[in-house]
């Protein structure tokens, strides 16, 4: 069983991706969990852009966003990422992981979202800045995942219709949220295969 779990920013994804990490007894990777495993099999040169949250180039986005290129540049570090996961049960926050594992049967995919007020007064608070400065950085991020997205996958970021789950994770918490997620999960009967 893969999770994958993309997030605006300000949802508590670290916190529920390590949460059921916990309960299910398998790995989570978050981006540097991920570059760590990319540096170690020694393909971490074709990928390095991959694990920043903007395109490789801003002109090869915008062309990209038209629809003119079809993904050769940038499709590599996509296929390589599922290769190092391959079939193993994980977790894996970002980096496009429900376009990358689509056609594994035992994905569950997760898009966390929440109003914006909401995710501000997170940042701020996790950060201990202003809410201006949050509310900066909370608008940064989603740009910056909202072109990253659409620059590997050449779909919206966030649509609903690419997940299996989306719903305001900062109105529920972490602990109801990760719930929400697990009944999913036990309602349509996967488990990992360790268990």
């Amino acid at each position: 069983m893969i999770i994958t779990i993309a997030r605006q920013c300000g949802c508590g994804a670290l916190n529920i991706g390590k949460m059921l990490a916990a309960d299910y007894g398998i790995p989570f990777y978050t981006r540097q969990g991920l570059r760590e495993m990319a540096r170690s099999e020694g393909v971490l040169y074709e990928m390095d852009d991959f694990f920043e949250e903007r395109p490789v180039d801003e002109l090869l986005f915008a062309i990209s966003a038209h629809g003119y290129d079809e993904g050769p540049l940038h499709s590599r570090a996509l296929d390589i990422l599922s290769d190092m996961i391959g079939s193993r049960d994980c977790i894996v926050i970002g980096r496009c992981g429900n376009y990358i594992f689509r056609r594994r049967p035992d994905l569950v995919s997760v898009f966390l979202k929440g109003r914006e007020a909401d995710r501000v007064k997170a940042v701020a608070a996790e950060r201990q800045t202003s809410l201006q400065e949050a509310r900066e950085v909370v608008r940064d991020m989603d740009d910056s995942r909202v072109r990253y997205h659409k620059y590997y996958t050449h779909l919206q970021w966030g649509n609903s219709a690419d997940y299996d789950l989306c719903f305001d994770s900062v109105r529920l918490g972490a602990v109801r949220s990760v719930a929400i997620i697990e009944q999913y999960i036990e309602g349509i009967g996967l488990r990992p295969a360790a268990r």
